[in-house]
């Protein structure tokens, strides 16, 4: 499909010029690129980091990583891209609409609202296009903000094999799948000194506690009561649960944590939570499953 947009590529190793087409996501360069992407008459920022054996003739993972309020595109890159050449992906650090720096997780909550759910499915529309996606292998994570915008991608979109929201709580309601909702795996990753493990009742958005976010979505995706328990040394815990057709829903605590989480211990939980998304792939297109 085409449809008009505004691509300025920046990168560490080569500089493309503004184009008018989608085709010229095929000007991604090994490495990382800087990308002005045009939705709904707003230039939306990426950082678009790929292998440094990037090769226009196959088709790869993509990890969306979405950062926290007041945030920009760069932290969650530097945080991601290594994972570029480690797994061979392309990592995608999208940034919200500047100064609010704010994801539409939920509607009429924000002062200004923006279609980001719009936007990334157009990024993604984009990059199955332009034969850079696998699209059985597309995956998101965020911290704070992107963690919960991720539970909207969940819930809203048939575009994902797993993700992981971070740091984060899901919101009543807003993020309950619903008949429309297809079965999605999901990891969340939280400290148990997080302010939103154990939820909260904010008259303007109540938000589940940890347990029991992971509860909606054990249920809805039919995932056995019982999980499988994983411990990575005394402080991070992921409990999984798995349904028969290989769909997870998982939650990694960690101990004595609030929500900034000590690097070490945060590395360990990333580590973790790609190890999740890229065992998950989807069946077909439009449907979320496991190998």
């Amino acid at each position: 499909m085409k449809f008009l947009m505004r691509l300025l590529f920046t990168t560490i190793l080569v500089a493309a010029p503004i184009s008018s087409s989608a085709d010229d996501l095929n000007s991604l360069a090994r490495g990382t690129n800087e990308v002005q992407f045009s939705h709904n008459g707003r230039e939306r920022r990426l950082i678009i980091t790929t292998p440094q054996t990037f090769d226009h003739n196959q088709l790869y993972p993509v990890l969306f990583c979405f950062h926290g309020a007041g945030g920009k595109a760069d932290g969650q890159s530097r945080r991601w891209s290594p994972q570029a050449n480690k797994r061979g992906l392309v990592v995608i650090s999208a940034e919200a609409i500047q100064p609010l720096a704010k994801w539409n997780f939920k509607d009429k909550f924000h002062q200004e609202e923006y279609d980001d759910v719009g936007f990334v499915s157009k990024v993604i529309e984009s990059l199955i296009t332009n034969k850079i996606a696998d699209p059985a292998a597309i995956y998101a994570t965020g911290h704070s903000s992107g963690g919960l915008f991720c539970y909207r991608l969940a819930k809203e979109t048939s575009l994902f094999a797993a993700l992981s929201p971070m740091s984060c709580g899901m919101a009543k309601g807003a993020h309950d799948p619903t008949t429309k909702t297809e079965p999605v795996s999901i990891m969340q990753v939280i400290g148990d000194q997080d302010k939103s493990f154990n939820g909260s009742s904010n008259p303007k958005v109540t938000m589940y506690s940890a347990d029991r976010r992971i509860d909606v979505w054990r249920k809805f995706n039919q995932c056995k009561m019982k999980p499988v328990v994983r411990k990575q040394g005394e402080e991070v815990v992921v409990s999984t649960y798995r349904n028969p057709s290989g769909i997870e829903v998982a939650i990694c605590k960690v101990k004595e944590q609030g929500h900034h989480i000590r690097t070490d211990l945060r590395d360990t939980a990333d580590t973790l939570a790609v190890e999740f998304l890229l065992k998950h792939k989807k069946r077909k297109l439009g449907s979320a499953g496991s190998d």
